[in-house]
């Protein structure tokens, strides 16, 4: 749903991960989040991909939301863009992460989660927005300003799904939806110092 948010036709299923972010930048032969951000293409163009276009597989796991927040642009991608102190405030799977190199706008995070393991994640970060991945999971922001408030955009993927004993494959897809919404309401929090 976020498909043209953060380029169109970036296919989120490609190989294992845990590399740089090429797989991403060029997905069905449309273009990718490169080009599109390059060519000056606003990040948050399309929320909806009405066609549903690429295979099913690069849906299944995909999960996004959005949200118009009450804060200027700044506020909002100071929040996102700070990766070490804000993502462990707003993600409720995240402990610590730590930048452990940085070339420009490419980052390689180790990402520590609540029950205490260690996830290398690469990352490419510029203002309006972000896009993580490891080998499991691929996370990505896009906003821009809308006057003095911002359109906020947020797309989480799991490579591999396991399904959770006792819940319905509705009932997961509901629970991270409202996770990914608490997380985005939470960003907006610490956007207007609620959560400061």
């Amino acid at each position: 749903m976020l498909h043209a948010a953060f380029g169109v036709g970036f296919s989120l299923v490609r190989g294992a991960g845990g590399g740089d972010l090429d797989e991403f930048v060029s997905g069905w032969g449309q273009g990718g989040v490169g080009e599109a951000v390059a060519g000056g293409v606003d990040p948050v163009v399309d929320v909806q991909d009405p066609d549903q276009s690429g295979p099913p597989s690069a849906r299944r796991g995909r999960l996004d939301g959005q949200r118009r927040i009450a804060a200027p642009f700044e506020a909002v991608w100071e929040v996102i863009a700070d990766l070490e102190h804000a993502t462990p405030r707003y993600e409720p799977g995240v402990a610590h992460v730590r930048v452990i190199e940085q070339r420009g706008e490419f980052l390689r995070l180790l990402v520590r989660d609540t029950a205490g393991r260690d996830d290398a994640m690469d990352a490419r970060l510029r203002p309006g927005w972000c896009l993580m991945q490891s080998a499991t999971i691929v996370i990505a922001f896009a906003a821009r300003g809308l006057g003095g408030e911002t359109l906020l955009a947020h797309l989480e993927h799991r490579r591999e799904q396991t399904p959770e004993p006792g819940r319905s494959e509705p009932d997961h897809r509901r629970a991270a939806l409202a996770k990914i919404d608490q997380e985005l309401h939470t960003i907006e929090g610490l956007a207007t110092h609620q959560g400061r």
